[in-house]
């Protein structure tokens, strides 16, 4: 169950950053300096929680 969250957590961080690389593209009223600062904040917090989910259930079994 909990090797399952960390892989959920680490596709909901591949999927921001990808959100992120396209709204960058569409060139709408948003502040890159923002967007790309939160997103990426954000991706790296939700991949490295992932991973360190997925670490620590594949240690205990």
């Amino acid at each position: 169950m909990e090797k399952e969250l960390g892989r959920i957590l680490i596709d909901i961080g591949k999927l921001v950053i990808g959100g992120v690389i396209l709204a960058g593209l569409m060139k709408q009223d948003i502040n890159p300096i923002y967007l790309f600062t939160i997103g990426g904040a954000l991706a790296i917090c939700l991949i490295s929680l992932g991973l360190m989910i997925y670490k620590i259930t594949d240690k205990t079994k």
